[in-house]
């Protein structure tokens, strides 16, 4: 028995169970209080026995609520009891003196509200109310002790009686009172310590995160910068197909590493979004990159449709953006065996200064059932189609997550889906434009006529919509011999060939001299057939690439373009500081590329010894160094008195790639932000936008000294 009401009051106890036992043994001590006096004030010894049965009975529901662990179904019933019937009866036995009854009706009342959750507290409340307003009303009798005629003693009985019930009460309900707000004291405590315990696990796995993913872009910043090196030198065909092949791979591990980042930030239920101008043509780009790597062992086609119209300057959060699109587009690749997948870019204009940015992405998967379409994006659940599964497969943030996130960017998400026949997915997301720079645009592309020869009709079809949308004009051979016949007639800028259609037209390529440029059309993993192809475009095929080649760009979708129009900076004086011997190597070898005076340095006192000694015209600081980290040095960099040094641009060189990284760089001072791995083509495109104009000379312009 020791061991029983031991354990009634153990606060490692379920914790309702726990406040049931305790507000209950305070009613069960009120009305032990009431049974003792009882008999002074009731001359009916039915009194006594009617209040020692409540009593009784409110041990019983106790221990059979502990027993069956029915506490609301006990609480219900000693409700009921005491109020219902034990009252009215003492209300008659006390000759119905109406000053004590609404005392302890207002403890019936306390003890369900207390007790019971909120709804039905409300309704047993309401209940009661009406009861006793009834019952009062229905008795008739107003008079001070319920008596027409009260003697003295009948005063005296009543008016300490009422007295009585009020210091019972009042003990009783303050107990209980002091109960509850001591226990949510203590509940409040816990939840504050699990609450800074949680937040302490989170920040550890935040830098933990952190720490990882700069450990990870510290090698890749070697590979992918040797690798981008080795891809601006004369290499065969098949080199270069293997050099592109380790570069679109390492794209997509950086590229999964940095969701990693924010999907730390998106686990707590605080999204965060930090909006920033961003290119939309890197970013799709990214995203089709990391996708055609994935695709390169599957048999699906891949289709890229993007509006050239759309502005290319964007305002807003681009990290979260690749990430749903990512995310999206991983999610139909996991779920669809064959046909293709489709992604559509589009915009609606909103006003002068925001459009609604649009995004499809088909597939010819087996769709989602009607039933689980409602469920698509809770976090919990699994409708055991398609993309009823919340999809945390390492490469995505999962659909639920990409709900959440396109709310808080003010966007939409919809799905269209008829099972096992596909889904297309449908975001929409406004976007401020920052200029009116379109995201593909060619000069002057109506000079331009361009004979496509590829591999079947739906392809062929797909490029003539991307040229129609440049008005650029165009022509397509359906046979070798009509390739032959287009070829006599006409004079075309450009000649796209499919790579699968080289044996079709080898002997006409090789037995005349064509002054057209050869371009191929190939999978990201195809040696390319055609010799005399000049170019070549790794599909999908889409308005970027087309532009890219035109204007002569380098991306990562146009191989083996010479590098015209570039620029060279022989005078400039660039200084680079990294703790990693590697990282400097590789800033070194990339800037010797523009031809610039490149000074190292190890650390941040050597970097501010280089500052005072030489002039510089841009630094390279990395952000995580001992000692003294790249802030630290950027503050003692500003103090060093004179002008250049004021304006001198120094860029943040860092692999911390988490969500606001950027804006905490900026915000400490820092011009820019340049993640590692270092590519040649973001280098160049801090140096065009930072370096003075008198340091800038075209390409070749000294001489051809620098290759």
């Amino acid at each position: 028995m020791r061991e029983f009401i031991k354990s009634l009051y153990n606060k490692e106890n379920n914790e309702e169970m726990y406040v049931f036992n305790v507000i209950h043994t305070i009613c069960i001590i009120g009305m032990v209080l009431m049974c003792s006096v009882t008999r002074i004030y009731f001359e009916d010894i039915r009194a006594v026995y009617l209040s020692f049965g409540i009593c009784v009975l409110l041990v019983l529901t106790m221990v059979e609520g502990n027993r069956m662990h029915a506490i609301k179904r006990s609480i219900i019933f000693m409700s009921v009891v005491f109020n219902f019937v034990y009252l009215p009866i003492m209300y008659f036995l006390f000759n119905r003196n109406i000053n004590v009854i609404p005392v302890y009706f207002l403890f019936g009342i306390m003890y369900s509200v207390l007790m019971l959750d909120p709804k039905t507290a409300t309704v047993l409340g309401i209940l009661e109310i009406v009861f006793y307003c009834v019952f009062l009303s229905l008795s008739r009798n107003f008079a001070p002790t319920g008596l027409e005629n009260p003697t003295e003693k009948d005063i005296f009985i009543s008016y300490s009686g009422t007295i009585l019930a009020v210091a019972i009460v009042g003990i009783c309900a303050g107990s209980v009172l002091r109960f509850r707000i001591m226990f949510y004291e203590r509940a409040h405590e816990e939840a504050e310590k699990v609450k800074t315990e949680a937040m302490d696990a989170y920040i550890a796995k935040d830098m933990f995160l952190i720490n990882m993913s700069h450990e990870i872009r510290t090698p890749m910043n070697a590979i992918v910068g040797n690798v981008d090196l080795l891809l601006d030198q004369d290499v065969n065909e098949r080199v270069s197909d293997s050099v592109y092949s380790i570069l679109n791979s390492c794209n997509a591990l950086l590229s999964i590493t940095d969701e990693l980042m924010d999907l730390s930030k998106s686990e707590s239920g605080n999204i965060e979004l930090f909006a920033s101008t961003y290119d939309l043509s890197d970013i799709l780009m990214e995203v089709i990159n990391m996708m055609v790597v994935r695709l390169t062992e599957s048999n699906l086609d891949f289709f890229v449709d993007i509006n050239n119209n759309i502005p290319r300057f964007l305002y807003g959060d681009a990290s979260k953006l690749r990430q749903l699109l990512v995310n999206i587009l991983n999610n139909a690749v996991k779920f669809t065996d064959s046909g293709h997948i489709s992604l559509r870019v589009d915009y609606r204009l909103i006003d002068n200064e925001s459009i609604e940015l649009i995004v499809d992405v088909e597939d010819t998967g087996i769709g989602i059932k009607k039933e689980d379409i409602g469920t698509l994006f809770q976090r919990a659940g699994n409708s055991g189609g398609k993309d009823g599964e919340i999809i945390m497969d390492g490469s995505g943030l999962g659909l639920a997550i990409c709900a959440d996130i396109i709310k808080e960017m003010k966007g939409d998400i919809s799905v269209k889906s008829e099972y096992m026949s596909g889904s297309t997915f449908t975001i929409k997301i406004p976007q401020k434009f920052t200029s009116m720079d379109t995201i593909a645009y060619i000069p002057d592309a109506r000079t331009y006529r361009i004979l496509v020869f590829e591999k079947d009709d739906v392809n062929a079809g797909h490029i003539k919509r991307i040229l129609d949308s440049f008005d650029i004009e165009s022509d397509f051979a359906q046979s070798a011999q009509d390739l032959e016949r287009l070829m006599n007639i006409n004079k075309y800028s450009y000649v796209f060939i499919s790579n699968e259609r080289y044996d079709e037209c080898e002997i006409i390529l090789n037995n005349r001299l064509v002054s057209e440029r050869i371009v191929a059309f190939c999978d990201l993993d195809d040696s390319v057939q055609i010799s005399k192809a000049s170019t070549v475009l790794t599909r999908p095929i889409h308005v970027l690439n087309i532009a890219a080649l035109i204007k002569n760009e380098t991306n990562s979708y146009v191989r083996d373009i010479t590098r015209k129009g570039g620029f060279e900076c022989p005078m400039a004086t660039i200084l680079v500081v990294d703790d990693n011997y590697t990282n400097l190597n590789v800033a070194a070898a990339i800037l010797s590329k523009f031809g610039a005076n490149v000074l190292t340095a190890l650390s941040g006192a050597d970097c501010l010894r280089i500052i005072k000694d030489r002039e510089v015209d841009m630094v390279f600081l990395d952000y995580m160094m001992p000692e003294m980290n790249g802030i630290d040095t950027l503050e003692r960099i500003r103090q060093i008195p004179g002008s250049n040094i004021t304006s001198m641009p120094v860029i943040a060189l860092t692999a911390n790639v988490v969500s606001g990284a950027r804006e905490m760089l900026l915000e400490a001072g820092f011009d820019d932000f340049l993640a590692k791995p270092i590519s040649i083509d973001r280098m160049e495109r801090i140096l065009r936008k930072y370096l003075r104009r008198e340091l800038i000379v075209p390409k070749n312009a000294a001489g051809g000294k620098y290759k």
